[in-house]
């Protein structure tokens, strides 16, 4: 319906950025303003089945309803179909202007944190050129206790959640942390703790491999001091509640055992 929507908004020349955007008629953009231009700008061309549409290197080009192929510049409808063009040199001038504020804001977050403020700006350039940026729904786990990571996080937008299993106790820590396991990636150390996500988040992943390219640079330390005793006495208090839980419910139930006997007794005393 969205789609049979957006097709008759383009023919009449009233195209809605935002269901533009919905659709993804355009990757890599999230500009509002490059919509909007975007949109003004988008041709509807219809293809009958069968019949073959030329366009040169100069057009970029989306199905929006049916099937097609492209082949040499040229676009083979399997079925009628709907396919939008829009010039080529305009969104990738968009998707340029995309990039370089996306490399300016993860430089800023880089910043913001200890461990990188040893790098120069074209150094922080350079590592943000080579990081990924990852989206991850809720409950996608990062890390498990005891992996070496390959990968280091930093957390940009979402909230993730910090726990350590042992003899059957998890304990999660209330860190107020935005970066996870560069100096258990740069050392090849077992990290100590499992990673999930609490809710959405949006991440840069830097892989071992780059970070390694800045190590004389980065003020890297062992990002998580776990106290030893404090933790052992946790561990011990879990136990001991859980030894308590069990001998009430063992208690309980040999007490319902006793009362499931009762009338028996009585009735053979009866008779």
């Amino acid at each position: 319906m969205s789609k049979q929507l957006l097709k008759e908004q383009i023919k009449f020349g009233q195209c809605d950025p935002q269901l533009f955007k919905q659709l993804k008629i355009v990757d890599n953009i999230e500009s509002d303003v490059a919509f909007q231009l975007l949109s003004k700008r988008a041709i509807l061309i219809e293809i009958k089945k069968d019949k073959t549409l030329n366009i040169e290197n100069l057009y970029y080009y989306k199905l929006l309803l049916g099937d097609i192929v492209f082949r040499d510049n040229q676009i083979i409808a399997l079925q009628n179909s709907d396919v939008i063009l829009i010039n080529k040199e305009l969104i990738e001038y968009f998707q340029q202007e995309e990039r370089i504020k996306k490399i300016e804001n993860f430089i800023n977050i880089l910043l913001e944190i200890n461990i990188f403020k040893g790098l120069s700006y074209y150094q922080l350039k350079q590592l943000v050129k080579e990081c990924v940026h990852i989206n991850l729904n809720e409950n996608r786990k990062l890390f498990n206790q005891g992996e070496i990571p390959t990968d280091a996080f930093i957390l940009i937008k979402g909230q993730l959640q910090l726990f350590k299993s042992t003899e059957g106790i998890e304990l999660v820590f209330s860190q107020n942390r935005n970066h996870f396991a560069i100096y258990e990636c740069m050392n090849s150390k077992p990290i100590q703790f499992n990673v999930i996500t609490k809710s959405e988040c949006s991440l840069i992943k830097i892989n071992r491999k780059t970070l390694l390219k800045f190590e004389q640079d980065l003020k890297v330390k062992k990002e998580i001091n776990i106290d030893l005793n404090e933790f052992k006495s946790e561990i011990f208090r879990k136990k001991e509640q859980q030894k308590f839980k069990k001998k009430v419910l063992e208690e309980v139930s040999r007490d319902l055992k006793r009362r499931g006997q009762l009338p028996k007794l009585r009735n053979q005393s009866y008779y």
